[in-house]
């Protein structure tokens, strides 16, 4: 009788110990195809190196597993990113006290606050499985031309260039992944 209870004892241990195996193994697979998704979209973007510095400390973007999910954390990356600046830009301009440079950051914040529906359309097109390259062309639009003003006037500091910079990135990656071959 102890002797089938022992058995039985190891039998169940055994089998614990391959159910453990088995859960840490899938564990281990949905890891790598994770990390798989997003290495693979960092390497093949144009803007490779904003991609892994975005993306490579984001929890979320490291556990997407589809586009989708891999699209919707940089959207969302992309948002916060882009309401920072709007609140800089808009601190800017309320402390300028040159009117000329004042303007310009005016007009600039204008194109900005224009973004606002363009980031709409593009969490819309997301839901929508649509085209992300034409959903980004709004936003791009807007940026281009916030930028131009201070192309246009050299003489005018330009306190969001690197801001600037930051969103065209955004806009190129959240493009690239939609259209990179992912699996």
């Amino acid at each position: 009788m102890e002797r089938s209870i022992s058995n039985a004892s190891s039998s169940i241990s055994l089998v614990f110990i391959i159910l453990l195996c088995v859960d840490f193994f899938e564990a281990s697979l949905k890891a790598s195809a994770t990390t798989h998704l997003f290495t693979k979209a960092c390497n093949l973007c144009e803007v490779r190196d904003f991609c892994y510095n975005v993306l490579g400390e984001n929890p979320e973007a490291n556990r997407a597993t589809t586009r989708h999910d891999l699209e919707n954390v940089t959207i969302q990356l992309a948002y916060s990113n882009y309401t920072n600046i709007v609140r800089k830009v808009l601190k800017v301009t309320t402390h300028e006290p040159n009117p000329t440079f004042k303007q310009t950051y005016k007009e600039c914040l204008h194109q900005y606050l224009l973004m606002k529906s363009d980031f709409d359309f593009i969490v819309k097109t997301l839901a929508m499985n649509g085209d992300m390259g034409k959903a980004t062309e709004g936003t791009r639009d807007h940026l281009f031309t916030c930028m131009s003003l201070f192309t246009q006037s050299p003489d005018i500091p330009n306190p969001i260039a690197q801001d600037n910079d930051n969103v065209a990135s955004f806009l190129e990656l959240i493009r690239d992944i939609s259209f990179i071959p992912l699996i």
